[in-house]
């Protein structure tokens, strides 16, 4: 009679665990990247590269890439002076998420415009 009790509170939390949906987006381990650097802002270099791996995986993979990774990876490097970088990063964003275009374009314009002052500086 146990054994049926058992059997009959196991078999639904079983067969119920098995219909869980994947995730829908690539997150990799962004929240626990994103909390570390939070913690210690000196970590910008690891988070960076947690995001430069959420994106390469999700291309392999043919994952969609979640919403705001590419913004932020082409801010961080739009801060980093990497303007022509950025820019790809943010048409990506845009493309991806259509309704991030009008944020992604002012992102876009403001690359833009560092790239043409650092460049004019070098002159």
């Amino acid at each position: 009679m146990r054994i049926a009790y058992l059997l009959s509170a196991i078999l639904p939390i079983t067969l119920l665990s098995a219909c869980v949906a994947p995730a829908k987006y690539n997150w990799g381990n962004y929240d626990g990247s994103l909390y570390g650097y939070y913690q210690d802002p000196t970590r910008l270099d690891a988070h960076l590269t947690e995001m430069e791996s959420i994106i390469r995986s999700s291309e392999q993979t043919s994952r969609k890439v979640a919403p705001g990774i590419h913004a932020e990876y082409g801010y961080f490097l739009m801060q980093s002076g990497k303007a022509g970088e950025a820019v790809a990063q943010f048409e990506k964003e845009k493309t991806d998420w259509p309704e991030s275009g009008q944020l992604m374009s002012i992102m876009i314009r403001q690359a833009e415009a560092r790239s043409t002052k650092s460049s004019t500086a070098k002159d």
